[in-house]
């Protein structure tokens, strides 16, 4: 009987041993995991922080150019859709990238449909 309690021991050992192991491998791989959304959720949100900075600027030109187009019937410069494929140019690149991209002649090449368009008929 005793031969009988020690092969229960044994088996009862190897479980409880294997369930160990089950259990650590798990809280590694949720434990990488954490630590992979965390990465991804820090490199978002530098994305979007960045993102936003872009929109800021952007805004903030608007109402420059806005704020000229009152005063007088200035053309706003703007990059025509085949050169801003041409260039590659996304929301997620930093604007001082994306604008040291654009070769000067470019950036002076203005869309004048404000021009065509009177004060009054906005």
């Amino acid at each position: 009987m005793d031969k009988n309690i020690g092969e229960q021991l044994n088996k009862a050992y190897e479980a409880f041993r294997q369930a160990c192991m089950d259990r650590d491998s798990a809280v590694k791989e949720l434990q990488q995991k954490t630590e992979n959304y965390e990465q991804r959720i820090r490199e978002q949100q530098e994305q979007l922080s960045l993102q936003q900075t872009i929109i800021d600027k952007l805004k903030s030109q608007l109402l420059l150019v806005n704020s000229s187009r009152d005063n007088s019937y200035g053309c706003v410069p703007l990059l025509e859709d085949s050169e801003a494929r041409k260039n590659n140019l996304t929301l997620d690149q930093p604007h001082d990238k994306i604008k040291s991209r654009i070769p000067k002649e470019k950036e002076s090449k203005v869309d004048c449909a404000a021009c065509l368009f009177p004060k009054g008929n906005k």
